[in-house]
């Protein structure tokens, strides 16, 4: 494997409209798929249900905004500079409970289907059929899954 950089301003981006735009920061083919990482702009309000990553750990960096995120059901109130830590097979959730957007970067390890599995949710969304259940059936095809509501 060899060092890479890669610029913020060119990053894989996919808007989903009035909830989160996700950017891809370094992808898995990068680094031999040891891990990939990824930043959210999170809208007022708006978090994922909960679900669980059955093979990869994920490790939250919140940047801005204030942020609650549930870890096997534990809610924890975060800020900036604070990180949380999610074990593969953990149910989690996390919500922008702030009045304005903020921002955090996460890391999935190893990355196996991960970018993927964004990638399919925008194709779907652009396609007009995103809603609930094609959400959960293409979380399921890569390895995810949504095992109950947001927070």
């Amino acid at each position: 494997m060899k060092p890479i950089h890669t610029s913020y301003s060119t990053a894989e981006t996919f808007v989903f409209p009035g909830a989160i735009t996700l950017k891809l920061l370094l992808s898995g083919k990068d680094t031999d798929g040891t891990q990939s990482v990824f930043e959210d702009i999170v809208e007022p309000g708006v978090g994922p249900g909960r679900h669980i990553h059955y093979e990869q750990d994920e490790t939250f960096f919140f940047l801005t905004g204030r942020f609650d995120v549930e870890v096997d059901g534990v809610l924890y109130h975060m800020q900036p500079g604070d990180v949380a830590f999610v074990p593969r097979g953990t149910v989690h959730a996390f919500k922008n409970v702030g009045e304005t957007a903020g921002r955090l970067r996460y890391i999935f390890s190893p990355t196996l289907r991960i970018e993927d599995m964004f990638r399919a949710l925008y194709a779907s969304l652009e396609e007009g059929d995103l809603d609930a259940e094609s959400m959960a059936t293409i979380a399921l095809e890569h390895g995810q899954e949504f095992v109950g509501p947001p927070l």
